[in-house]
């Protein structure tokens, strides 16, 4: 009866889809049972699985349903007891050697989504090579033929886990949370109804402490009142910024459903753009941790993180969207950071992308370096120059997704800005760079019928005219 099997398609990380529509029992059982043959048949089932969920509509019941499956296949299973953001499952999935991270989350989609993430034994994404191997076992007569041959009398062993206060402490011993805790900065945190609720709070608040932290939206709710999404992005962080103009906090940190995505409202209650968050990590470590190991930036990313590499003498390495393309670097090479303009950051000692740790290095940047956000923004630019970037989403009729990729092939890029193309990358979309350093990247988002347009340049006419003149060239419905 599978004859929405179609609709389950993975993007840039995993698969997301409409609850009650195609997130429904009947294909995530079978989702399921693609995953028993993955883990039997390419991992060898050693080492058990985990399965975490967020606050989402049906999220629990989601990985109860798939923990059964792996039960009745003979898999040792592992299973969070409350919602958990995916880095605390990341970090769970490598400290117990596990064979495979499932997590229950659509990540920042609206709350009509729901989704499944996948980490492997290292703690990153899979390879196309293994999704693609997991969705040519995604059908009805797939699962019958798995299900008959590994569900089995002898059951897996169920264990419920609770990874919060294991992650907290590793964190404790890896980074310098000391001086946070004893600092007198009043921090305030948007948890966006999600997965970090008390995190912040009960990585600080230790015997002794004297920070403040505050919260808001600091309870599950799966409608998230008043956020369209629970993204930390400009639109949904202004409760956050107002409150910081009138209680004056030193900083204001905000977390996306899952917590692996970072936003950050300074002392002035301005909200910063996710490209200089990245700024500020990375000023962290070149300037204060003294480290010099090389950078991997998505091709999204402002070029401004460039400079200040180039300015500190480190190389720059550049991927396609979505984190997983970042985190094959963190793990094959010696990486400092990585990032991507989403506002996800993974580093050298954590390998998934973690909102909770970025926060932890920003925060030690204010305090070694005795300066506010703003004032430290403003030293980094003067090293980098200033920029204007831009990000918009265009929702397009998914049936006409043929004649807009076709439309986008036709571009001319001296239709878009005519100060002369230095170069075309198409590794992920297409990214036209001119010999100003003005730049334009059109893509098609991995999980969701969006068009993405990202746009940078040092002047802002110049950036909204490559945006408009783009838009009178291509056909979204």
């Amino acid at each position: 009866m599978f004859s929405d099997m179609k609709k389950i398609n993975f993007g840039t990380d995993g698969w997301r889809g409409i609850i009650a529509d195609d997130f429904i029992y009947e294909n995530i059982e079978l989702f399921g049972w693609a995953l028993i043959s993955f883990v039997k048949e390419k991992l060898g089932n050693q080492r058990g699985i985990i399965i975490g969920f967020d606050s989402r509509f049906n999220s629990k019941e989601t990985a109860n349903q798939l923990a059964n499956i792996f039960l009745d296949s003979g898999i040792d299973t592992y299973i969070v007891n409350e919602p958990t953001p995916t880095p605390v499952v990341t970090s769970e999935v490598i400290s117990r050697g596990c064979d495979l991270g499932i997590i229950i989350t659509a990540s920042h989609n609206d709350y009509k989504w729901n989704g499944i993430k996948l980490r492997g034994s290292t703690g990153i994404s899979l390879s196309k090579e293994e999704l693609s191997y997991i969705e040519s076992n995604i059908s009805t007569k797939k699962s019958k033929e798995i299900s008959q041959k590994y569900a089995k009398n002898i059951k897996g062993l169920l264990t419920e886990i609770s990874p919060k206060e294991g992650y907290l402490e590793d964190l404790r011993e890896k980074l310098n949370t000391t001086e946070i805790s004893n600092s007198d900065k009043r921090i305030l945190v948007d948890n966006m109804f999600g997965t970090t609720i008390n995190y912040i709070e009960d990585l600080f608040d230790i015997s002794g402490s004297s920070i403040a932290v505050d919260a808001i939206n600091n309870y599950v709710n799966p409608i998230f009142p008043g956020i369209a999404r629970p993204e930390p992005i400009n639109e949904n962080l202004e409760k956050l910024s107002e409150r910081i103009k009138k209680e004056s906090y030193a900083l204001g940190l905000a977390f996306d459903l899952d917590g692996d995505r970072l936003g950050i409202v300074d002392e002035n209650g301005d909200i910063l753009e996710t490209y200089e968050i990245y700024l500020l990590l990375l000023y962290y470590f070149l300037e204060y941790r003294k480290q010099k190991l090389p950078i991997v930036k998505s091709l999204s990313v402002s070029n401004m993180i460039s400079a200040l590499a180039a300015h500190y003498h480190v190389p720059v390495i550049e991927t396609p969207v979505g984190f997983k393309y970042l985190s094959k670097y963190l793990i094959t090479n010696e990486i400092m950071i990585a990032g991507e303009e989403s506002g996800g950051f993974g580093f050298k000692d954590f390998k998934d992308r973690d909102a909770i740790v970025s926060s932890v290095f920003i925060l030690n940047l204010i305090i070694e370096s005795g300066l506010t956000i703003s004032s430290i923004l403003d030293n980094i630019k003067k090293i980098t120059g200033n920029t204007f970037i831009s990000r918009k989403d265009i929702d397009f009729n998914p049936d006409k997704r043929e004649k807009l990729i076709h439309s986008l092939d036709k571009i001319n890029p001296a239709d878009i800005y005519d100060f002369g193309l230095s170069f075309i990358d198409e590794k992920d979309g297409k990214k036209f760079s001119f010999n100003d350093g003005s730049w334009i990247l059109i893509r098609i988002s991995g999980t969701e019928n969006i068009l993405r347009i990202y746009a940078e340049s040092k002047l802002e006419e110049t950036l909204n005219n490559m945006i408009s003149n783009l838009m009178d060239n291509i056909e979204i419905n």
